[in-house]
């Protein structure tokens, strides 16, 4: 089988960045020729090459023709769109409110799938894509590379936030004063701090608490770190075993950021710490969430979107790509600013067709 990738850039390990990296070394080693296209190749994309994986900024250098495409992103995806006009596509919807994740329609598009129910939701609800066209298949953990810790401290003592949005001047600062008060020691990993880290698995396990959200807490949690949700969208509450099923329907992420940022209602969740519940929320995840279990899933999905293709099965009608879309991804071809493409695109209310 030789599935093609997109997604819009390949540059840190974050969000579907991360997706794609591990989606694309997992599929390569049970066979399957793999490729990714992308706008912007960067470090994360010579790191796949490096792996004998093929990417590119440009269709013309693809070595094969997929038999199914897994996109991500509607500019990628209506590039792909109008090269391989005959090939079955899965959409895929990581994010509730990026002008990038507005979904396109077409024909050759036969599933929708979200990665929680909160994409889902802007799926079925925001964009009115019909629920049989749907579907839900949730993020994941590589549990090989994310060991269980054998010690659960009693107490907390070391905290981190681990999120590529904390800066020094942003809800870090509440964050800091918090774990000052109780007296935790507290560092922090992302982009936005300037402190990067490729590979998080080590780092993670010298830590008793983690702030995070999304794959970055999931990740947390099966080391076996406590995990109070919160990001720049807001202040969730820690994971335990009550909640860990509801939060996970939300991908630990922006539905479950409910609440301003408050010294005392994060002390009040570190106050929470259990031990005991951190080994339940590790045994969970790591069983429930693993990347193995979704792999599975999403070949499944594959291979039975290319039968369905096959026998004439097609998605809903629409062949004719608005033009102010068109627009904007010949300007960000032609290098316009990714921070102005974004504004121009969530100003516009038309709902995306190809």
């Amino acid at each position: 089988m030789n599935i093609l990738i997109t997604n819009i850039r390949l540059n840190f390990l974050s969000g579907t960045v991360a997706y794609v990296y591990e989606l694309a070394i997992g599929l390569k080693a049970q066979g399957y020729n793999v490729e990714v296209y992308t706008y912007k190749a960067g470090k994360t994309a010579k790191d796949l090459r490096a792996k004998g994986i093929n990417v590119t900024t440009d269709l013309k250098q693809l070595r094969n023709i997929p038999n199914i495409i897994h996109a991500h992103h509607n500019l990628t995806t209506i590039d792909v769109l109008r090269r391989f006009k005959n090939v079955p596509v899965i959409y895929f919807m990581h994010d509730r409110v990026s002008p990038y994740d507005i979904p396109i329609i077409s024909n050759q598009i036969l599933k929708y799938i979200a990665v929680d129910y909160n994409c889902l939701d802007r799926l079925c609800i925001d964009a009115g894509i019909p629920e049989e066209y749907t579907g839900v298949i949730y993020n994941w953990v590589n549990v090989n590379r994310f060991k269980l810790r054998e010690d659960f401290a009693a107490r907390p003592s070391r905290a981190l936030v681990f999120s590529n949005y904390a800066k020094k001047d942003n809800y870090y600062k509440v964050i800091a004063e918090a774990c000052k008060e109780q007296g935790l020691h507290l560092d922090v990993i992302g982009v936005g701090t300037g402190n990067y880290v490729k590979e998080p698995a080590e780092r993670l396990m010298k830590y008793d608490l983690v702030f995070a959200k999304a794959k970055a807490a999931m990740e947390a949690l099966s080391t076996g770190a406590a995990v109070v949700l919160c990001d720049f969208h807001g202040l969730g509450e820690i994971v335990d075993p009550a909640n860990l099923t509801h939060l996970r329907k939300f991908n630990f992420g922006m539905k479950t950021l409910n609440r301003s940022f408050d010294v005392a209602l994060i002390m009040a969740e570190i106050n929470k710490y259990n031990a005991d519940n951190n080994r339940q929320n590790a045994a969970w995840i790591r069983e429930n969430a693993s990347f193995s279990k979704v792999l599975d899933q999403l070949i499944q999905l594959y291979d039975q979107t290319i039968k369905d293709y096959a026998h004439d099965v097609r998605g809903l009608p629409g062949n004719a790509a608005h033009s102010w879309l068109l627009k904007y991804r010949l300007k960000i071809r032609c290098s316009l600013p990714v921070r102005a493409v974004y504004k121009l695109i969530r100003t516009s209310k038309a709902f995306i067709t190809n």
